[in-house]
Order: structure tokens, then C-alpha cells, then sequence
């Protein structure tokens, strides 16, 4: 197996991330400095691991309030992305998941590999509310199915919650984040969404946190244990 993919499947380093560390000359095997990033292991047997100088690595953990009309990565021309917005030491970090064009609300940044790929990849259930306004009623008949579960993209929704506000708004909590969920999913019992705004992720609120700006964290604020290489 090669180096970038045990770590990555160890939830230690990215598979980037794991070049990166290799031209650094920052990855042991076996007690030697690994210099070929073709390298390969043999999971339970080599020994890998992270020199001094890796460990004392410091990640950027983020908390950014999107605004309407950005962009969270990849702009059209003459568009704006998230990091547009940020200061330029935080040119580097990346989005966990990601929100639309048309949505707003509160997204995690960070340039942990480790850490993204702990929400994105391995399985662990994480909830996220969104506040949403249509364009007409919602019905009995149409929460039912929503909190059941719709059949879009050939497979079905996971069970869903909602909390009614009014008759066009209400709150809808997920645990999971395919491409455009949320608007998917309305458009399938029809209606249409008029805002969508996400004001929670894995445990963090948006709360007063300002369109544009952003909260620095620290992993012991996180909720849940990730390796990070630390």
C-alpha cells in the first residue's frame, strides 16, 4: 500500500498532505526518512511515523459566515470565493464541504487534511440545520416525506427533521450533505427554495457571527476525537 494512502486511511495525514511531509523530508518508515513518493508499506508491519518538525505543525480551524453570492471554492470569472474575503495568511485553507452560490450561512475552513476528512469521508454522522424559506406552504403531507426521506440521485435521504417557524419557514436538520440537498429535496414534494441560510454544523451555531467574517477555533473546541498529526 503506498504511504499517502495508510496515512490518509489512518485519518493522519491527508494524501497531499503526505507529499508535502515527504518532500519536507518529515515522514519516518521504519526509523528512515522516507524520499520517494513512491513509497510503499506493509500495514501492521512498517512503522510510520511523523518526525518532530511535523508534529510541532499548527492547524487553522475556522468558523466563516458565507455571505450570499460567494462563491465557497472554484469562481466563475470575475466571481468571488471564500478566501477572497480572508486575510492573506489564510490564503491556504479549504472548505469542509462546501455551500452553493445562492446559500449562505456558517462553513468550516481549515488546511487539516486529517480533519476534513474525518467529516467528509469517514462515515461519522454529523447534524446540520438550515433555515429555509419557500416559495409556498408546507404542508403535513409534504414535512411527512421530507423527515422520511426522498428518493433523489438514485438512493433515498436519510431521516431528516424539521422544526415549522411559519407557514414558509422552518428549520431542517440533516445528517448528511449531498451536492444542493436541501433544494433538491424541496423541489422533489414542490416547492421552491427562496432563502437558505445553514446556522449550525457539526455542534458549532452561527449565531451572531456576522456575513463575511469569521471565528478562529482550536481542536479542543471540536465535539468529537480526530487525529491530526499534531
Amino acid at each position: 500500500m503506498r504511504i499517502q494512502k495508510h496515512l490518509s486511511q489512518e485519518g493522519i495525514l491527508s494524501r497531499r498532505k503526505t507529499e508535502e511531509y515527504i518532500k519536507k523530508g518529515w515522514i519516518l518508515l521504519n526509523g528512515e526518512v522516507v524520499i520517494d513518493l513512491g513509497t510503499k508499506i506493509e500495514p501492521g508491519k512498517d512503522i510510520v511515523e511523523l518526525t518532530e518538525e511535523a508534529k510541532a505543525v499548527k492547524f487553522t480551524y475556522m468558523l466563516f459566515n458565507k455571505p450570499f453570492g460567494i462563491f465557497t471554492n472554484c469562481p466563475e470569472d470575475g466571481e468571488k470565493q471564500i478566501t477572497d474575503l480572508l486575510p492573506a495568511e489564510y490564503a491556504k485553507i479549504s472548505s469542509v464541504g462546501r455551500l452553493d452560490k445562492d446559500s449562505e450561512g456558517i462553513i468550516l475552513m481549515t488546511d487539516d487534511g486529517a480533519m476534513a476528512n474525518h467529516f467528509l469521508n469517514s462515515g461519522f454522522e454529523h447534524e446540520r440545520d438550515y433555515e429555509v424559506r419557500i416559495d409556498n406552504v408546507m404542508t403535513r403531507t409534504m414535512q411527512s416525506k421530507l423527515e422520511d426521506g426522498i428518493r433523489m440521485m438514485d438512493t433515498i435521504t436519510k431521516p431528516s427533521k424539521i422544526k415549522i417557524i411559519s407557514k414558509q419557514r422552518f428549520i431542517i436538520t440533516l445528517t448528511e450533505g449531498k451536492n444542493r440537498q436541501v433544494r433538491r429535496m424541496l423541489k422533489k414534494v414542490g416547492v421552491n427554495v427562496v432563502k437558505l441560510k445553514r446556522i449550525s454544523f457539526a455542534g458549532f451555531k452561527l449565531g451572531d457571527l456576522k456575513s463575511g467574517d469569521y471565528r478562529l477555533l482550536e481542536k479542543e473546541d471540536f465535539q468529537t476525537d480526530f487525529i491530526t498529526s499534531e
